[in-house]
């Protein structure tokens, strides 16, 4: 099947000048500074803005939407795992959003970010500079839906696999900072010796 008959697929909200944060905004805004591929989406450095009036609530994301990067090499997908208030993407990513509950969006993260379907979506990506993934060519997608189970199963190896990524970074960045603390106290102790 393809990702078009379990998946509506729409574009971000595309603004007309900079986003300027406003502390009072009602409104989240995720741009591509706000997502990592291993961190997933920095909800404390969205920007707020305010008066935000948009023709359509489909630019609203709901909890078990997705986004996913459609510009640049790394074309991610990220689970909106719970209601955040007013959100809205930029016009640099695509929302998916599930027809129906065949489909576990945490197991549809994972077929979009799997190694696989990665290598795939960059040859269907276009461009010569930065290549710019494009809403039919996602819709277009062939996709596999094994049992609710068997995604459930996915989606929790996967939660599992991406906290110990997580886990590794944090301590081996706490190890860098360490290191780099008790290099630094042993050259003062270098220098009042000497």
């Amino acid at each position: 099947m393809k990702l078009s008959d379990i998946v509506d697929i729409s574009t971000g909200y595309s603004f007309r000048s900079k986003i300027k944060h406003e502390p009072d905004g009602g409104v989240k805004v995720i741009q591509m500074s706000d997502v990592d591929s291993v961190k997933g989406i920095n909800w404390e450095s969205l920007s707020l803005i305010s008066d935000f009036n948009p023709r359509s609530d489909r630019y609203f994301l709901h909890k078990g939407d997705l986004i996913m990067v459609s510009k640049g090499n790394n074309l991610n997908a990220f689970l909106i795992s719970e209601n955040f208030g007013e959100v809205v993407p930029v016009n640099s990513f695509l929302i998916l959003r599930c027809k129906n509950s065949q489909v576990l969006p945490g197991y549809l993260e994972w077929f979009l970010n799997s190694k696989r379907t990665q290598y795939y979506l960059k040859t269907v990506a276009a461009g010569t500079g930065i290549p710019n993934l494009s809403r039919s060519a996602l819709e277009d997608l062939d996709i596999y839906l094994p049992s609710l189970q068997r995604q459930k199963i996915i989606t929790q190896t996967d939660e599992l696999k991406q906290k110990e990524i997580r886990l590794h970074n944090e301590i081996a960045t706490k190890k860098e900072n360490l290191i780099d603390y008790l290099l630094e106290m042993q050259v003062e102790n270098w220098k009042t010796k000497y």
